[in-house]
């Protein structure tokens, strides 16, 4: 208001100066916002080599149990096709939830954690006056939070064969044998397949992330290219610690 104010008070082709640099002021808080992001970018390219050695390291400690072992040995010994078939699958997705967790998301937390710390240092202390803009920083720092979590998360053939040493064969002599069977195995097989993805929703509720988060992302990268800000810096943003 006291700008505007004093744009009365002046010369027209000041007035105009002014009022252009009133409108530029919404992007000039993104200037921060988009050196660090483009500073993390680097830091992620810095550190593919090492991400893709963690991943090599983490996906070798499956080899084991990624068809054999005992766990296999357990599931395969059921006779009841339905049942087995049940057990496969539960089996096949923790393998899947564990291998993307030791290839892709454990090791960039691990190489890129201490370029995350600084990211979300810097985007709390750019001082945003747009309330969309500071709850997408405060959704990365929650995001930032659960990342510590997620690297106590444990993915293993010794996990793997806890979880199978719970497959039971029920009794299917009878039409009522079977639909009890079903009843009975399938909290089992959900046990097995849902436990690093129940794990990993445990840590996000843990730290009050939720899906409203990446809407609220999304919305903030959508705001930084209407304020003037580079379509390429607000993307980069938008994902700055996605792990996919």
């Amino acid at each position: 208001m006291l700008l505007l104010s004093m744009a009365f008070a002046v010369p027209a082709a000041t007035a105009a100066s002014a009022e252009g640099e009133l409108a530029a002021e919404p992007g000039d808080e993104l200037v921060p916002i988009e050196q660090a992001t483009a500073e993390l970018g680097l830091a992620k390219r810095a550190g593919a080599d090492k991400v893709a050695r963690l991943g090599r390291e983490g996906v070798a400690t499956l080899r084991p149990c990624l068809r054999g072992g005992r766990g296999w040995k357990r599931i395969r010994a059921v006779e009841h096709g339905p049942q087995r078939a049940l057990y496969v699958s539960a089996a096949r997705r923790l393998l899947a939830d564990m291998r993307i967790l030791l290839a892709v998301q454990q090791p960039r937390i691990e190489a890129y954690l201490p370029a995350f710390d600084r990211y979300v240092g810097e985007l709390k202390a750019a001082g945003v006056s747009s309330p969309l803009l500071s709850q997408a920083i405060a959704a990365q720092g929650r995001r930032l939070a659960a990342y510590g979590d997620m690297r106590a998360v444990t993915a293993s053939c010794a996990v793997f064969n806890r979880l199978t040493a719970q497959v039971r064969e029920f009794p299917t002599r009878n039409a009522a044998e079977i639909v009890r069977a079903d009843y009975r195995a399938t909290p089992i097989a959900r046990k097995i397949e849902r436990h690093i993805s129940n794990r990993l929703a445990a840590i996000d509720r843990r730290h009050g992330i939720s899906h409203r988060d990446a809407r609220t992302l999304e919305d903030a990268a959508e705001q930084m290219v209407a304020d003037g800000g580079s379509p390429g810096a607000a993307l980069g943003f938008q994902y700055a610690l996605s792990l996919r």
